[in-house]
């Protein structure tokens, strides 16, 4: 016979199945996870920055014949 498992979801952190109306297990999970997707914007934020950096130069050097 099959087992049934009630509805459930994981941790956004840990992966840890918890309750399905919640997303993270504790206060801990959720300060990690929130303090991960900073970091993680921050380093999206700068390559950016230095994507538009890198093609301002080359479009300079293209117009102005470097």
């Amino acid at each position: 016979m099959v087992e049934r498992i009630a509805q459930h979801r994981h941790c956004q952190n840990c992966d840890k199945a918890i309750p399905y109306k919640d997303r993270y297990c504790d206060d801990k999970c959720e300060d990690e996870y929130k303090t991960k997707m900073q970091t993680k914007k921050r380093q999206l934020m700068f390559f950016y920055a230095l994507m538009a950096m890198v093609f301002i130069l080359a479009m300079s050097l293209v117009f102005l014949g470097g």
